[in-house]
């Protein structure tokens, strides 16, 4: 099976060329197809894009074991990291497709067991699996998953609280499940917008407890600086998802979503004023929580 990696590239000069190799190095044993989408990149990384390209064409690279490796660089002008991912989507011919940011890396042998196991259940759509998450930061943690099919996209979603984890990147699709999807161009939080409408069309989903994925810490990143316009896209996102996977508070851990959404609710009414969430006493809850934890301060 031949596996599609899309690797949006912006700003990422000092974590591209580590980020290229932990996917190089993984040892497949069988097609491997590298997507680099310059988004408009206006440090060094257009070139190290190029550069690479140069280098897997002269075979200046030693990869093993994959029979047969491809590696295309698109430059295209700056439209965020949904239209990156989305180009790279456009070409890509792999049975599977991953996404790999690019100032994250793989760990060793991370992608052969879940090729294998995509290989071996046809019936598979997506499979998952575990994340370091804040690699190399005070915050770091690990995200792991059980070996597990489930039997409905809905199980999944209440059962591994997939709110939480909606990156795409730790995940391997089938190219069929993702065919004429988009990520949302001009919205933060792409990855909790695209998942759950993917989820809600009820996939067959697995979870691996083989693999890694380093989510790298970004100082610079939406995580890091998410202001009060960031936090009101992710929160509209949630109520989305929400939605999509008909998620109430008697829902199995649903309620763990209704806080997690209260909790942004109040960080956006202390950065912004504005009200979403159409709890009873949401408004009070917030006003009292801005008054007496932030003094008053929006």
């Amino acid at each position: 099976m031949r596996l599609s990696v899309i690797i949006p590239v912006y700003k990422v000069e000092h974590t591209l060329d580590s980020c290229i190799e932990s996917v190089l190095r993984q040892d497949i044993d069988g097609e491997l197809e590298i997507i680099l989408v310059d988004d408009g990149s206006p440090d060094r990384s257009p070139q190290l894009c190029d550069a690479w390209k140069k280098k897997l064409s002269s075979h200046d690279f030693n990869v093993s074991r994959v029979n047969d490796m491809t590696l295309h660089v698109i430059h295209k002008s700056n439209g965020g990291l949904s239209d990156a991912r989305n180009k790279g989507m456009e070409i890509a011919t792999g049975d599977l497709i991953t996404f790999v940011d690019s100032d994250d890396e793989l760990a060793p042998s991370t992608y052969p067991s879940l090729i294998r196991f995509m290989q071996e259940n046809p019936d598979i759509d997506i499979l998952e699996y575990p994340v370091l998450i804040h690699a190399g930061h005070t915050s770091e943690h690990r995200l792991d998953f059980e070996d597990r099919t489930w039997q409905s996209a809905k199980e999944y979603w209440e059962q591994t609280e997939a709110w939480e984890h909606c990156y795409a990147w730790n995940k391997i699709f089938r190219r069929s499940v993702i065919n004429g999807m988009q990520f949302p161009v001009g919205r933060v939080f792409e990855d909790t917008w695209f998942y759950p409408e993917l989820l809600s069309k009820n996939p067959k989903v697995a979870t691996s407890s083989k693999g890694l994925y380093r989510y790298q810490w970004n100082d610079d990143g939406i995580t890091a600086k998410a202001d009060g316009t960031h936090l009101t896209q992710l929160l509209e996102t949630q109520l989305r998802a929400k939605k999509l996977m008909h998620t109430t508070l008697l829902s199995s851990n649903g309620w763990k979503l209704y806080r997690s959404m209260l909790y942004r609710q109040i960080d956006v009414y202390r950065l912004t004023g504005k009200i979403l969430l159409k709890y009873p006493l949401c408004k009070a809850i917030c006003e009292l929580h801005r008054r007496f934890i932030y003094k008053g301060n929006l």
